[in-house]
This record gives structure tokens, C-alpha cells and sequence, in this order.
């Protein structure tokens, strides 16, 4: 039997044309795919907002970088002549790979020059640094479940050759030294030394692996800036991942949520009230199962996936208790090989 090598490209031409819109005010979605696997028709999971000459980024998903291009904008203004958009914040719902493992190549293709901030989780704790287990020891144990504020610095280390090199030889600045990373920490966990962190007002018992997140209101990450955007976010149930955001951009035009990865939450409806667009995160549960049936972990797969994901048949009632505009599917998992776009709808 002859495969097709090329049946993606098959696939890829069948597929309905991608909807654009030139509008100055717009949602662009980056990536639509789900989880850490190759994929050849989709992205990984990244969006922008893009509101006149800046941009916000929601997640850094494999492929963002060269997405970003394509889109129109970039994070470097001496790319294009000053007539993209330039990319302002980057938000991270969670530190799951599938939603930064992009991100190095952002700042290291780009080499920003003006500033960008970072708004990601910040440490985890438990039950990371509770884990007892010596048939499988967790890696780097001194610290199980970094932030965004050391994973980025152990990015700027692992390609110090480039940065450094870059410097030496080309008389660079140092794009480091523009980036300010914001972590959204517990109240209770928040450390003195770094002013700019983010406060959550909340109470969560970690002390087990399927901890529940508790029903709560939205907070500020950034308040109102120059272009009229504002972020909040609110904490989702994706265990043991923690802290795992949903977050909130209202803007002159319009408000558009995005629900990170979550198994059904009351959170996102509270976020999500009275928005314009929720991008909200599907996976079909039975498809995906079907591909693990023979692994050994196949009933743990099971149990974690239908906690920490939202089953594609439950996604429409947490769109209508939220009362919003319009609903798009993403993060779609399996992401492709399994349904068409109709078939996710």
C-alpha cells in the first residue's frame, strides 16, 4: 500500500478559507491546536489582539512566531518600517509547553528593541513541592514548578551563545533588558522583591493533585493604558497546573475573552459575562482516548483529560450562561486527523 505523503496539503486546500478582517480593532488567531504533538494543518495555540499600531499576545504556542508575520505585525519596530503593528504585552494563560514553547523564539528571532511585558503564573508550590515518590522523582527538585518570571530567565540563559554572540559581534542591545515580567501570584505568596507582581485574592488547597479552584471575582493584571485596553483574568480549573488564567481584554471596540486550557468552570462564565467573543478551549474526549486505548496509563490519561478540559458538547451552555456575542472554538483536540471544522461546530 502507497501512502500519500502529502495528504495534508490535501486537507489544508479543502479546508474553507481562513475569515480576515483588515479592520485597525481585530481578533487574529495565531494557532488553533492543541497539545505538544506535530501537527502539519494547525499551530500551536496563540492569539493576538491587535488594537491600531499594538498588539497583545495570549499564549506563544509552536509556530506563533512566523504566525505573527503572516498576520501583519511584529514585536520588533524595525521590522517592516514602523508600519506593523507592534506587539506591546504577552500573556500566558499557564505554563503547559503547548502555550510557550514559541516564546523564546519571539524575543531571540525578533530582538525587541522597545518594551514588552510578560504577564504569566508564578510558582507553583504544591503538589509539586510535596511530591514523594522515588519511582519517579521529579525533575529539578529544587524547583519542581517555576514561573514565568525563571522559566524566562532559564530561556535568556539557554541561548546566552546566541544573545551573547549578537552582542559581541554586532554591537546589539541586549533585548533582556526591555522585557518586564509580571507574575500572578496568591496574595499570600507574594514576594516583596518584586513590586510589579499581580495579587490574587484567593484561597486554593493544593495539598492534592485534584484540588478545585474556588468560585471568585475577576482581578486586574493591567489597568487601562494608551490605546484604551484593559486585562483581567480570573484562576480555571486545569490541576495540578497551577495557576492556571483565564483573561479578559476590553477594548474601545469590543471585549474578547480567552479560557485558557479548563475543565468546565463557573470562573470563565464570570469572566466572560456580557463579552463580545469567547475563545474558549474544546477537546473530544472519546476521539483522543481512542489513540491511548492500548498504553498502560490509558485510564490516568483518562481521568486527568476530563477533569482539566472542557468536552466540545458542554462549551455552547458555558457561552450562553456568559450571555456572549459569538463563541469560537479552539485548542481543538484532537487537533486535526479527527473532524472537520463543520464537525467541530
Amino acid at each position: 500500500m502507497i501512502l500519500d505523503r502529502h495528504a495534508w496539503m490535501t486537507e489544508t486546500s479543502a479546508r474553507r478559507a481562513p475569515r480576515r478582517a483588515e479592520s485597525a480593532n481585530r481578533l487574529v488567531l495565531l494557532g488553533t491546536g492543541g497539545g505538544s504533538n506535530p501537527k502539519a494543518t494547525r499551530c500551536g495555540y496563540s492569539n493576538a489582539i491587535v488594537v491600531g499600531d499594538a498588539v497583545y499576545l495570549l499564549d506563544c504556542g509552536e509556530g506563533v512566531h512566523r504566525q505573527m508575520w503572516r498576520a501583519g505585525f511584529t514585536a520588533n519596530p524595525r521590522f517592516g518600517h514602523g508600519t506593523r503593528p507592534l506587539v506591546r504585552s504577552v500573556c500566558l494563560t499557564h505554563l503547559h509547553a503547548d502555550h510557550l514553547m514559541d516564546l523564546a523564539n519571539v524575543f531571540q528571532g525578533s530582538w525587541p528593541g522597545t518594551p514588552i511585558d510578560i504577564f504569566g503564573p508564578g510558582p507553583a508550590g504544591p503538589p509539586y513541592t510535596t511530591w514523594d515518590d522515588p519511582v519517579h522523582p521529579l525533575r529539578v527538585p529544587e524547583s519542581p514548578a517555576p514561573g514565568i518570571r525563571e522559566v524566562f530567565d532559564h530561556l535568556a540563559r539557554a541561548f546566552a551563545t546566541n544573545i551573547n554572540a549578537r552582542v559581541i559581534a554586532e554591537g546589539r542591545a541586549d533585548f533582556v533588558d526591555v522585557v518586564n515580567v509580571h507574575e500572578l501570584r496568591l496574595r499570600s505568596e507574594i514576594d516583596s522583591a518584586h513590586p510589579g507582581d499581580i495579587a490574587i485574592d484567593a484561597v486554593v488547597d493544593r495539598s492534592v493533585a485534584g484540588y478545585q479552584v474556588p468560585p471568585m471575582e475577576p482581578f486586574l493584571v493591567r489597568p487601562e493604558d494608551d490605546h484604551g485596553v484593559t486585562i483581567t483574568a480570573i484562576l480555571v480549573q486545569h490541576q495540578p497546573v497551577f495557576p492556571a488564567l483565564a483573561y479578559r481584554f476590553d477594548t474601545p471596540t469590543g471585549s474578547v475573552v480567552f479560557s485558557g486550557d479548563t475543565g468546565p468552570c463557573d470562573n470563565v462564565v464570570r469572566l466572560a459575562t456580557g463579552a463580545d467573543v469567547l475563545v474558549h478551549e474544546v477537546i473530544d474526549l472519546d476521539s483522543l482516548l481512542a489513540r491511548f486505548a492500548s498504553q498502560p496509563n490509558a485510564a490516568q490519561i483518562k481521568e486527568q483529560l476530563s477533569h482539566a478540559h472542557t468536552p466540545v458538547d458542554v462549551v455552547g451552555s458555558i457561552a450562553q450562561r456568559a450571555g456572549v456575542a459569538t463563541l469560537v472554538l479552539s485548542h481543538l483536540v484532537p487537533s486535526e486527523d479527527a473532524h472537520s471544522p463543520e464537525e467541530w461546530e
